[in-house]
């Protein structure tokens, strides 16, 4: 009898590992699914980063693209441009030559004012005629340098002037207005144009932003009394004169008068209109302003 009970204890004792065995297959089989489940979701979720991120990328390329297509244009037009003044500054090269010719009847006294602000050496063969090698650009970046992109334009002829001179012409440059004075220079003296120097004057072009108002006058008065050995000053502006930094504009006669009585070593000034107003308006005080600031002092005017 004793034998017959423990037959019955040994089958439970092998059905439980039996069914153990089984809720661990079980188990095994329905982790394994979703553990692949989660790595297709991790891996989805990767393959939307990497899309989102070719998206910017192409977005960027895209706007370097369009920044390259548009400096592109500003070339051309440049071009042209350059190309129109050359025309002009031939024709009243010619008109002028004509006149000289003709008019026998002009007094010592005015040829020996036009000779004063005369180089004494051979023109500079650099697209503009400068009396000499140490040349000191003032720029306006006023507000109204943005329209029509004429900073722009600006600074791509510079850039381009700045590139074709030999390393032995001495250059600075002056901007009006700064934030917070009426002007700021690149270094306060002319430099040689050696390659390093050129590459700051690049920078320092690419950094200049326009604003606020028109303090002519101030600008050109530090150039005068701080580049006296300079032989040119050449101004690039696109609107008449403001009373220092502020809208109101400024006596354009009073300060034609002054800047005659500062200029006391005969540097000649050279005038640059920039902006349609240039062309179609020479009435504009703007036109008459500069027109008669480079009259005054032998030197060129060009408007664009």
């Amino acid at each position: 009898m004793a034998k017959r009970k423990e037959i019955p204890g040994l089958n439970i004792a092998l059905l439980d590992i039996l069914t153990g065995a089984l809720g661990a297959v079980i188990i095994l089989f329905v982790s394994v699914p979703k553990k692949g489940v989660e790595e297709k979701q991790i891996s989805s979720a990767e393959v939307e980063i990497i899309e989102k991120e070719n998206t910017k990328l192409h977005s960027k390329i895209r706007s370097k693209n369009q920044e390259i297509e548009d400096l592109r244009k500003i070339v051309i037009e440049l071009e042209g441009e350059n190309e129109l003044l050359t025309k002009r500054g031939e024709k009243e090269r010619l008109e002028n030559e004509g006149k000289r010719s003709l008019s026998s009847q002009e007094s010592p006294q005015e040829n020996s004012k036009a000779d004063s602000f005369r180089g004494k050496g051979l023109p500079v063969d650099v697209g503009f005629k400068f009396k000499g090698k140490q040349l000191v650009f003032i720029i306006d970046v006023s507000g109204s340098m943005l329209r029509e992109n004429r900073l722009g334009q600006v600074k791509a002829g510079i850039k381009m002037l700045i590139t074709s001179l030999p390393k032995d012409y001495e250059v600075d440059i002056i901007f009006f207005p700064d934030q917070s004075n009426p002007y700021k220079p690149l270094w306060g003296a002319t430099q040689k144009m050696d390659v390093d120097k050129k590459d700051e004057v690049y920078n320092f072009l690419y950094n200049l932003r326009a604003r606020g108002f028109t303090p002519t006058k101030d600008a050109l008065v530090y150039g005068l009394k701080n580049y006296p050995y300079a032989s040119d000053i050449i101004l690039l502006s696109d609107g008449a004169p403001t009373d220092g930094n502020q809208n109101r504009n400024a006596d354009i006669s009073e300060i034609l008068l002054q800047i005659n009585n500062l200029n006391k070593n005969k540097m000649r000034i050279n005038t640059i209109g920039v902006g349609r107003s240039f062309i179609g308006d020479r009435s504009s005080k703007a036109y008459v302003f500069l027109n008669e600031l480079a009259k005054d002092h032998g030197g060129f005017f060009y408007g664009f």
